[in-house]
């Protein structure tokens, strides 16, 4: 492989001056990368086929003494990188000539950074199950890299779309991920990788134009018919009708498992002994969260009580382990002859989409009970109308019609 190297002018741009920039572009096998040298000359002082400024002025001889130089810098770097048998490429050898011979970093020491800074900072800004899934990225692209390349790591000005691309094949292939797995490992790295272009480890984002595949996920919530079926049901065995309780509040509450299993009588205020509000920082977003308590989440609050042996000391209704409580859910939904599978966040798709859309509720006001940091979260996850939704619309947009006829 051999280094190409030009220099041109963008007319297009121009200074205060009337000059336009002059670039460096550098190709070498088949990768190209160009940059601005930082000198400016007049588009009719610019020999395009000599790739020079014209004329023998002061400027002129300046400029292309820089031209020179430059030139020979590069392929000094390039003679260089050749003999000690690091991998390279184009943007090695820009960044080289931008910001000198400074050592580079690997992938693996970029995600070892950010996960000390993550372990320094746990359970403030970060939680053990973050970090744990950041370890989890760090392990597959160590063993993409070793099945790929032959070796245990790779330079940050190595990584390109044909790096990820053939990340997601690896974990389709070794592991059969998933489509979101993919994205969820891609979300991660691309994290890590926006933090070294912003500390100025590499000068470019390497997955511009990478798309993550998305599977389509459809949302399982209840509808109020389903949610009153099992309200309606009444169970003699005392796990079943604790777990029942638990998640009918969830339903009316929008709270998550982990929100539910937090939960402490001081979370539960009022000011004048009728409506009651929830008042708590949320799990995942750290913010405060405060909103009305339904009568119906309040009432069944009130009904846990009777299961005190099951409630641990400070805190507000029984706990169980997240996975017998959907294994728990499971026998529930079979007893009730519904035809979906019940696990811990349909309680809070359901208050979202089977009751609070449902009945009308706006994008700004479902935000707020969700405790979401910004409306834009509601609005990416909630759009989508759902068949009854939609019926319901029709049905009042019908009668609204009527009336007025």
């Amino acid at each position: 492989m051999s280094l190409k190297m030009s220099f041109w002018v963008r007319p297009s741009q121009k200074n205060q001056d009337r000059k336009t920039p002059i670039y460096l572009r550098l190709q070498l096998d088949g990768v190209r990368t160009e940059y601005s040298i930082g000198q400016y000359v007049l588009v009719s002082h610019w020999d395009s086929k000599a790739q020079k400024v014209k004329g023998l002025t002061e400027e002129a001889e300046s400029i292309n003494g820089t031209l020179g130089t430059l030139k020979a810098r590069a392929l000094k770097i390039y003679n260089e990188m050749l003999i000690s048998g690091e991998p390279f490429n184009s943007f090695t050898i820009k960044d080289k000539l931008i910001n000198g011979t400074t050592k580079a970093m690997t992938f693996n020491e970029l995600m070892e950074e950010h996960i000390q800074k993550m372990i320094i900072l746990l359970g403030k800004s970060y939680s053990q199950p973050t970090i744990v899934k950041y370890r989890n990225s760090q392990l597959r692209i160590s063993q993409y890299i070793k099945k790929r390349y032959k070796r245990n790591d790779i330079y940050l000005y190595e990584l390109n779309f044909d790096f990820i691309d053939g990340f997601e094949g690896f974990l389709k292939t070794e592991f059969n991920n998933s489509n979101t797995t993919c994205a969820k490992h891609f979300q991660r790295i691309s994290r890590v990788v926006r933090i070294a272009l912003n500390r100025g480890y590499i000068n470019r984002y390497p997955f511009g134009e990478y798309k993550p595949k998305l599977d389509k996920v459809n949302i399982v919530y209840l509808t109020f018919e389903e949610v009153n079926k099992i309200e309606a049901k009444i169970f003699h065995i005392d796990r079943l009708e604790i777990v029942k309780k638990i998640f009918l509040f969830s339903c009316y509450s929008g709270l998550s498992f982990k929100e539910m299993e937090n939960l402490k009588p001081s979370n539960i205020i009022t000011s004048d002994g009728e409506t009651y509000w929830i008042k708590m920082v949320r799990q995942k977003t750290k913010r405060e969260y405060k909103c009305v308590l339904l009568p119906q989440a309040h009432q069944l609050i009130q009904e846990l009580q009777e299961y005190q042996s099951a409630i641990p000391k400070g805190k507000l209704i029984p706990i169980i382990s997240n996975q017998k409580y959907n294994a728990y859910l499971k026998e529930i939904a079979e007893i009730c002859g519904i035809p979906k599978k019940l696990t811990s966040h349909v309680g809070r798709k359901t208050f979202s989409i089977g009751l609070a859309l449902r009945s009308s509720v706006s994008i700004e006001l479902l935000s707020a009970l969700l405790g979401h940091s910004s409306i834009r979260v509601t609005t990416d996850y909630y759009t989508k109308v759902t068949d009854e939704i939609m019926i319901d619309g029709v049905k009042n947009l019908s009668e609204q019609l009527k009336r007025l006829k």
